[in-house]
């Protein structure tokens, strides 16, 4: 069997646990066999690029059907409304994230920090905080998207997308760094871990133009277009040889990280600042 179908089919099997244990004890194994059906044919179909069109929509049915089934079980109350309110603090801190991490990156580049420091202290920190602003961007999807065109409507669903792919293939990175050194995951792995994160920032470049459009925002309707292009720009020069080109250390943390921590902060500080509108109560 191909590594990357039983990668796929060991990740679905764990991403299952989101489901209450009563749940899985009653479907999990019918919806494990589904799974590796549909992925397999994906695959043959059309290989690598089948099982990525396949895993993103597979992934945000799954996280909203985990959730929707919690909360008929009791497990969550949270409501529409307060994710929406949460939505605010939670990108104010994926910022807050970048700006620490542009501080560790710059100290890796320096030679004041060793790789292994940087990944414990900074970059798997990064990784996680992902989760938050998975229902950060969830939230503001669910509050713009009723005011939004139809072009703001798609990239805030493109970068929800985006972000739940960031989660997806970091796991599946450290599943094959840590279970299944075997196989060669560089290629598909690689061409995800930058169309995620790109998803993220055309999504929000749609969005922006929208809330420039539309003034969805009492003010600063120019921080998610802002936003948009400063995740681009950072994902380009990371992706491609340009930090090379820069002589003093500090340049590249600061246009990589720095730059769009700060428009996160301040788009986040955009939203916190909406004013208050009725929002559906009833739980996720």
């Amino acid at each position: 069997m191909s590594g990357k179908l039983q990668v796929s089919e060991r990740l679905y099997g764990a991403l299952l646990y989101l489901y209450p244990k009563e749940f899985r004890a009653a479907y999990d194994r019918q919806m494990r066999l589904t799974f590796r059906d549909v992925c397999r044919a994906a695959y043959h179909r059309n290989g690598t690029g089948g099982l990525l069109a396949l895993w993103l929509p597979t992934l945000l049915d799954l996280f909203k059907s985990a959730l929707e089934e919690r909360a008929r079980q009791g497990e969550i109350t949270m409501s529409k409304a307060r994710l929406i309110a949460l939505s605010g603090p939670f990108t104010v801190f994926m910022g807050l994230v970048l700006l620490v991490l542009s501080i560790g990156n710059f100290l890796l580049r320096s030679g004041l920090s060793n790789t292994e420091t940087f990944l414990i202290l900074w970059l798997y920190p990064f990784m996680l905080s992902f989760i938050l602003t998975l229902f950060a961007l969830i939230g503001i999807q669910l509050r713009f998207h009723h005011a939004a065109g139809i072009l703001g409507k798609l990239g805030l669903t493109l970068s929800v997308v985006g972000c739940a792919g960031v989660l997806v293939f970091g796991l599946v990175d450290i599943l094959w760094g840590g279970v299944l050194r075997e196989f060669d995951q560089r290629h598909w792995v690689n061409y995800a871990a930058i169309l995620c994160p790109l998803g993220m920032g055309i999504g929000y470049i749609l969005f922006g133009v929208d809330a420039l459009r539309y003034r969805l925002l009492p003010r600063w309707n120019l921080s998610p277009l802002l936003l948009g292009l400063a995740v681009v720009f950072s994902l380009g020069l990371e992706w491609l040889p340009v930090p090379s080109f820069f002589q003093s250390q500090l340049i590249t943390p600061l246009l990589i990280f720095a730059v769009p921590g700060a428009c996160w902060v301040l788009h986040g500080l955009a939203i916190m600042d909406q004013r208050r509108e009725s929002q559906p109560t009833a739980a996720i």
